[in-house]
């Protein structure tokens, strides 16, 4: 589970968590706040029935008494003794719904939790009950009565009916619903609007890459926040980056191609002129073109297995073999060419070096930087391939190093790139390619190359291959 999900539980809990403190809040102020209403429950007849004998035995005087001492008490219930005026005894201020309750209730001839007593000098009072505690009737009591019976207003009125429906309705905490609704329109429309607007941010940015344009950032447009779509955005950002270096490269590798298929061409056409208008150097100028020829159909063969690897193209069939026996053919081969500038190549390699590759591109690969040391070392100089491996488990350091003048310093990273060649490349012959391909063929099995200039002269080029 990512932090997208957390976030979505987060906002799904506050938005639940709001609704349920809303209802409870509710809840709890219509209980705390209710309006008194006439009590029904066995306390409320039992202190009816004690005015009541009171009222008839020790009369007016002693009826106050009793009623001051329970107001004193603060009790939850109220008893009223209200004259044929609609007076309390006490002069305490009446509801008419309490009134109306209590006169129907004696209509009716239930008289349940209401009573009515005549004294001898013929005046009658009410007494009854008023509770801040919710209704609790007991069992068997008729319910409060209703619009229709005389009892105080209520929705029913409001309405017009009696229907179950409609007293269902009235029950319900509208208000408890209400604050709940609102507070989950809210949070909903918060994270909609969270989430919809990145995914927005998105969508115009793969419409600005589809029509081309590649250098759109998306990881700025994100913010502060850090999740699974802001780590998209980066994703994203680091996609297009890559497509427009590749798109670049490929620029530069046709502008490359171009240039370096030019020059073959014009001495070739030049070699043609030359067989034409001297035929007695016919023989010279074919062999030119020979020449020419092969070296297009050697870079050519070089680009194309570049491409092939940065395409991705490349499937790799290793198999376990001696490093030190390819080391021993990759010096026996070089050695021809080194002969010729009176170069010496100094292998020093274990005897028993195990590796597992691909045995024609890592012979590839080393001989392109060995066939480049041995290109810009001078005459008369030494060129050394020192082989390491200091145990079975750490990976085999191979150093390739001449005496030659080196690389800028600027230029060391760049080597390796395809037709990059440093600031003594164009005196010698070739094309920039080499490189590159070694590096590829080194990353591609789990390796690392570099390269670095060497004190007071020299160049070195070293590749760490796993075992």
């Amino acid at each position: 589970m990512g932090r997208l999900f957390w976030k979505f539980f987060l906002f799904f809990f506050l938005a639940q968590l709001t609704t349920a403190l809303g209802v409870s809040a509710f809840v709890l102020f219509n209980v705390t706040n209710q309006t008194p209403s006439i009590d029904q429950s066995p306390m409320g007849q039992s202190l009816i029935d004690a005015a009541q004998s009171t009222l008839q035995l020790g009369g007016i005087q002693a009826t106050k008494q009793l009623l001051s001492r329970w107001e004193s008490q603060r009790l939850a219930h109220h008893v009223y003794v209200v004259d044929q005026g609609e007076q309390d005894l006490l002069n305490r201020k009446l509801d008419a719904s309490w009134l109306d309750v209590a006169q129907q209730s004696i209509k009716s001839g239930t008289q349940e939790n209401v009573a009515k007593v005549t004294l001898a000098n013929q005046q009658s009072y009410l007494i009854f009950v008023v509770s801040s505690r919710p209704n609790r009737p007991r069992a068997g009591l008729p319910p409060p009565p209703g619009p229709e019976e005389g009892g105080r207003p209520s929705y029913f009125k409001r309405f017009g009916h009696s229907n179950a429906l409609f007293k269902a309705l009235a029950k319900f905490p509208m208000k408890g619903l209400l604050i709940g609704t609102l507070a989950s329109a809210l949070f909903a429309a918060i994270l909609a609007w969270y989430f919809s607007k990145p995914i927005k941010t998105l969508r115009l940015a793969f419409e600005h890459a589809a029509s081309g344009d590649l250098n759109i950032s998306v990881a700025d447009k994100m913010g502060s926040r850090k999740d699974e779509l802001s780590d998209l955005g980066r994703h994203f950002d680091h996609m297009t980056s890559r497509l427009g270096a590749v798109l670049q490269g490929q620029t530069r590798l046709l502008h490359h191609v171009s240039h370096e298929l030019r020059s073959p061409l014009a001495r070739i056409h030049m070699a043609l002129g030359l067989a034409l208008q001297t035929p007695e150097k016919a023989e010279n100028s074919l062999a030119r073109i020979e020449l020419e020829a092969n070296r297009m159909d050697k870079m050519i063969g070089e680009l194309l297995e570049l491409s092939r690897f940065e395409s991705g193209m490349v499937d790799l069939k290793k198999e376990d073999f001696l490093l030190n026996e390819l080391l021993d053919m990759i010096v026996e081969d070089a050695a021809f060419e080194a002969s010729n500038k009176r170069i010496r190549i100094a292998l020093n390699a274990p005897q028993t070096v195990k590796i597992s590759g691909q045995q024609d591109l890592m012979h590839r690969a080393i001989e392109n930087v060995v066939r480049n040391a041995i290109k810009y070392a001078p005459n008369d100089s030494i060129v050394n391939i020192d082989c390491k491996s200091h145990s079975t488990s750490k990976p085999i350091e191979i150093t390739i190093t001449d005496q030659g003048s080196g690389v800028l310093e600027t230029e060391l990273e760049d080597i390796f790139k395809p037709f990059v060649r440093g600031h003594s490349g164009s005196q010698v012959v070739g094309h920039g390619v080499g490189l590159a391909i070694t590096k590829q063929v080194i990353e591609a099995h789990g390796g690392k190359v570099w390269a670095a200039n060497l004190k007071p002269h020299g160049f070195s080029v070293t590749m760490i291959l796993p075992v």
